[in-house]
């Protein structure tokens, strides 16, 4: 048992490798052994073949170029700036592999397992990475998102925006591969991401966060049509009920508001009525049979801009979100 690697499986068995000279892990598990040589990739690929297990192992700056590792148990594995140009890794699971730096120029990691996995400045370039799966609530999220919450929780302000800034750079590779591989849709969620991270680096209190966590409520940054119908039916509600309780003018002179006086059914009246002079105005159709007053008219004007700002972001939205492609 002396003479064998020290390295300990998820499963809690231990490596059962010979220990490499001067090391208590084997040439696989030691970080300092040498792999960059031209052998290492028929010898990797001689161990997968033979149903040995590659968790853990250690390949950084290894030369992999067309290794063939199809659903192969790469979980943990380093793949610091290895060649892994047209490798096969179609359903690895690479979770928490570190792939930083690592070259998968023309690569199929289709349906691969990347949770928790470090992609920072890896080069994705004509890398087949559709289907990938990361974790997160959303299955979308890579480690250095997760990371960064954790360092804001903490208070850790720098940490956190530094995090973000590399899941944004993470973000954006993808984003490009995927779009350039036709896969539009799934671009749009890594797109939305990105935009997320960006915000995230700004000062809390700032403009450009305000305005950016709005665009994300309304329209998902553009790439979510569905919520600007939801935000634009909440703001015409939201709206008709300041209205109720100012009160509009009806063209006949009369005065409709919100009274604690007026029975329910007269109330719920009112109300109808308000909501029917917030969709005109929202849709800026302006049929002028009802008129708000007092501060009513800066709320009125309010969402009339709003409405002419939202159904144009809509058009362009679904436009680019179901026909652009």
């Amino acid at each position: 048992m002396g003479d064998t690697c020290k390295y300990v499986f998820r499963d809690g068995a231990s490596c059962a490798e010979h220990l490499h000279p001067g090391s208590e892990l084997c040439f696989w598990h030691d970080p300092k052994a040498d792999k960059s040589g031209p052998e290492i990739k028929g010898m990797i690929e001689e161990k997968y073949q033979r149903g040995e297990t590659l968790e853990g192992i250690i390949l950084n700056g290894a030369q992999l170029e067309n290794v063939g590792l199809s659903r192969a148990n790469l979980h943990n594995t380093q793949f610091k700036w290895a060649n892994l140009k047209n490798a096969h890794l179609f359903g690895a699971d690479l979770t928490h592999a570190t792939l930083f730096k690592a070259a998968l120029q023309g690569a199929n990691m289709k349906e691969a397992k990347l949770s928790d996995a470090e992609l920072l400045g890896a080069t994705l370039e004509e890398t087949k990475l559709q289907f990938i799966r990361f974790g997160g609530r959303d299955g979308y999220t890579v480690k250095n998102e997760i990371e960064g919450e954790g360092h804001e929780k903490r208070g850790e302000t720098e940490q956190a925006y530094q995090k973000y800034f590399e899941a944004e750079e993470i973000y954006r590779a993808i984003k490009r591969n995927l779009k350039n591989s036709g896969m539009a849709f799934e671009a749009g969620e890594y797109f939305f991401k990105e935009m997320v991270m960006s915000r995230k680096q700004m000062p809390l209190y700032s403009f450009g966060r305000f305005w950016s966590k709005l665009m994300s409520i309304s329209a998902g940054y553009g790439e979510k049509p569905h919520r600007i119908i939801g935000f634009s039916l909440a703001f015409i509600v939201l709206c008709a009920m300041i209205f109720s309780c100012m009160g509009i003018r009806h063209a006949s002179g009369h005065f409709f508001q919100f009274s604690s006086s007026a029975s329910f059914a007269e109330n719920m009246a009112v109300l109808y009525d308000a909501l029917y002079f917030s969709v005109v105005t929202f849709t800026t159709l302006g049929y002028g049979d009802f008129t708000p007053v007092g501060a009513g008219k800066m709320v009125a004007m309010i969402e009339a801009y709003s409405g002419a700002f939202c159904i144009s972001l809509f058009s362009i939205s679904t436009y680019k979100r179901y026909m652009d492609r």
